[in-house]
């Protein structure tokens, strides 16, 4: 008996420095890396899920794309098909919650359809200059569910893309 396969595509996109590669790093491998270094177009992590009760498999390819501006570009290939997307900001830095409305139009602009998303308020373990009900009247404000995180700590960082996952993978 042939087993079902399949193939989604979640990107994860924000400015430089506001935790992406961190989260991925945290979520995928449950490690923290304390230097940082900049991702250079994209990054791909891969996670295979069995999906109980259908002998299915869905295998999920994170996209980490690169924050810079210089990497702008480059962002239609890496957004064409996304079946799902994580917006970060850091809640250290408002210019980059700033720009979250940026990221959002830059994305719908390549992908129309309705996909699930997620905004996410990245090191709550720091001194926080974007209060909670920001993100959160954002997030709700484009229809994407809203939540913080600390990847250095792993607080929420699971939730995040259990969300996502949930609302993309085949019950």
């Amino acid at each position: 008996m042939t087993e079902t396969h399949y193939v989604y595509k979640v990107v994860i996109i924000g400015d430089f420095a506001v935790g992406k590669t961190s989260l991925i790093k945290e979520y995928m491998e449950k490690t923290f890396q304390y230097d940082y270094k900049p991702t250079i177009g994209a990054n791909i992590a891969k996670k295979d899920f069995e999906i109980p009760k259908s002998k299915a498999v869905a295998s999920v390819n994170f996209w980490d794309i690169a924050g810079q501006k210089m990497f702008a570009t480059l962002h239609r290939p890496f957004f064409e098909g996304a079946n799902g997307v994580l917006i970060v900001y850091d809640v250290t830095r408002p210019d980059s919650f700033n720009n979250l409305g940026n990221w959002f139009n830059d994305f719908k602009k390549i992908v129309k359809s309705d996909i699930p998303g997620v905004i996410v308020g990245n090191k709550i373990d720091l001194k926080r200059e974007v209060k909670t009900k920001q993100g959160k009247k954002y997030a709700d404000s484009i229809g994407f569910y809203f939540i913080e995180t600390s990847a250095k700590e792993n607080k929420n960082v699971e939730d995040a893309f259990r969300y996502i996952l949930s609302n993309i993978l085949p019950k």
